[in-house]
């Protein structure tokens, strides 16, 4: 089941339990007691489900469905099974882009997208990226297409130590940024080059030669 669906279910059972405890207290105390341990139950899902990212707060800057024809997609690809692991990997790739990228995602030149490879929608991925584990992927893309992407595979090796999965993760990013920044063209250099050598610096003025005069006898 999607995760938008299970979170919808999550938030029925959340409403209906409570209106159930609401009628439980005015009518049977043991009914209270039998119904309050799901509830309490229930709202450690949710909020488990939105510590992990699946329930999105106002403004957050995850948009995963959103199209990107220019930019780079910092992707993570996961599969149905989720351990530990794979969600260390997740939560702290997402608080980098988060926190280091903050403008690019503003402004969409970075985007963050989290696609699960073993659905039917998210197979491409897995062919395209060669994805044989959970793992991100940066992806810069060119009109809508994918122009050049990079499997960043070290973060299974980084994950337990944080400072340096960060520094390697903002590093990676930061260079795929760069490739996407318009480059100067080789005949804008040229033209430049020669502006600067048509610039005649003027030497200092050579003194003029004394004039002998005549010595008055």
């Amino acid at each position: 089941m999607e995760l938008k669906n299970a979170v919808t279910i999550c938030l029925i059972s959340f409403f209906s339990a409570t209106l159930v405890v609401l009628i439980a207290r005015s009518l049977d105390v043991q009914a209270v007691t039998r119904l309050e341990p799901q509830l309490a139950r229930i709202a450690e899902e949710l909020e488990a489900l939105r510590t992990q990212g699946g329930i999105q707060r106002a403004g957050a800057t995850d948009r995963t469905g959103a199209p990107a024809s220019d930019g780079l997609i910092v992707y993570y690809l996961h599969g149905k099974t989720r351990c530990p692991t794979c969600r260390a990997i997740e939560s702290q790739a997402h608080e980098v882009v988060q926190s280091q990228f903050a403008s690019e995602l503003q402004s969409g030149a970075v985007t963050w997208k989290v696609v699960n490879y073993e659905e039917p929608s998210g197979a491409e991925f897995a062919k395209k990226f060669e994805i044989q584990m959970p793992v991100v992927v940066l992806a810069r893309m060119k009109g809508g297409d994918v122009a050049h992407w990079k499997r960043l595979d070290r973060v299974w090796a980084l994950f337990d130590d944080k400072p340096a999965y960060a520094s390697y993760l903002r590093d990676e990013i930061s260079q795929m940024v760069r490739m996407a920044e318009p480059q100067p063209t080789l005949a804008s250099s040229q033209d430049e080059e020669k502006s600067q050598e048509s610039v005649v610096v003027p030497a200092d003025k050579p003194a003029s030669p004394p004039i002998d005069l005549p010595i008055p006898e």
